[in-house]
């Protein structure tokens, strides 16, 4: 007599979850539910061991994988706290991937996408206050711009002035008045100042070695603050546009 052929199904392999993952999976929910806060200070390896019914090593190393992880902060004769977290730590370290030509535009993309809309946002919806701060932003711009056309090798002051080109922006962000755009754009920030470093650099070399000065006249930044306030969506995107390099802009990025 033949066997009834069972019909054969794929089932996917049962994971077995290990008793350090499930720890710190607890502990890390703990912490994001706010039954510790930050600054707080957490049960210690003993009582992680009781509470959870597992030895203290298997506590430990899921503590360590938090470390790891900057959820919290282990202090010496102190205990474990925990820590406010940061994602600028970890795209810190990815940056580097962003470095060749592809990557590059593909940050360039998201500033747009994120900058053009919070721009039309900001065009309709936008406080008094919130364009005296973007004023005051652009005015810091100004200034430390000022300092560093006169000595474009001085490493320092390229890094402030990518700080207040990157806090100008970030206030175009919040104007845009969206919660999630403002927090993938400070997500990525690093991937941001990339870009404006690369930017400004670039730009300013080309122009030494035109034989012109690093300061161009025509600065793009004076014209997105006018744009918002002035309510003209069409000369906020070509100076969106221009001053992300998708646009060359003569004298800039291209020389006859």
């Amino acid at each position: 007599m033949k066997k009834d052929k069972k019909r054969s199904t794929k089932h996917p392999k049962i994971m077995r979850i290990s008793v350090v993952d499930q720890v710190c999976a607890s502990i890390k929910q703990d912490i994001v539910d706010g039954v510790w806060k930050e600054e707080e200070k957490i049960p210690s390896e003993a009582e992680f061991a009781e509470m959870f019914g597992v030895n203290r090593l298997s506590v430990r190393m899921a503590l360590q994988k938090l470390n790891t992880l900057g959820i919290i902060e282990t202090r010496v004769g102190e205990g474990s706290y925990v820590r406010p977290f940061s994602l600028r730590p970890f795209l810190s370290e990815i940056a580097v991937f962003y470095d060749d030509d592809q990557k590059y535009r593909e940050v360039q993309q998201l500033r747009n996408l994120l900058e053009g809309e919070c721009m039309n946002i900001a065009i309709i919806s936008s406080t008094p206050e919130e364009k005296e701060q973007l004023r005051e932003a652009l005015e810091r711009y100004n200034d430390v711009s000022q300092i560093y056309f006169t000595d474009i090798e001085n490493a320092d002051v390229l890094e402030q002035l990518v700080d207040v080109d990157f806090n100008f922006h970030y206030q175009v962000i919040k104007m845009g008045h969206n919660s999630l755009y403002k927090d993938v754009y400070f997500m990525v920030q690093q991937l941001i100042r990339r870009h404006i470093t690369q930017l400004i650099s670039t730009r300013s070399k080309r122009r030494r070695e035109a034989g012109l000065p690093p300061e161009f006249s025509n600065d793009t930044h004076p014209q997105i603050y006018n744009s918002i306030v002035h309510g003209d969506a069409e000369a906020a995107r070509r100076a969106r546009e221009e001053l992300l390099g998708i646009v060359p802009i003569h004298g800039l990025d291209v020389f006859d």
